[in-house]
């Protein structure tokens, strides 16, 4: 397997699990956040442009021949 898509709820331990795959099986953890959020002062409040994070994600994936993605859904 090369790629591997997890889903979970904030604080359900999906960054952790991201974080532990890439340690031990030499997967580059992708983690949405990074490309959906600006880098702002305090963090997540401001998005990206839907083009840009797009983008962003795509160069990643296709850079890194073995990767897991963190997306984290939204509480009901």
């Amino acid at each position: 397997m090369k790629l591997i898509h997890i889903l979970g709820a904030s604080g359900s331990g999906t960054s952790t699990l991201g974080r532990v795959l890439e340690e031990r099986y030499q997967y580059k953890h992708l983690d949405t956040d990074d490309y959906y959020w600006l880098l702002t002062n305090p963090p997540f409040t401001q998005a990206r442009e839907e083009k840009e994070r797009i983008a962003l994600l795509k160069r990643d994936m296709a850079k890194y021949k073995k990767w897991v993605i963190i997306r984290l859904e939204k509480q009901k």
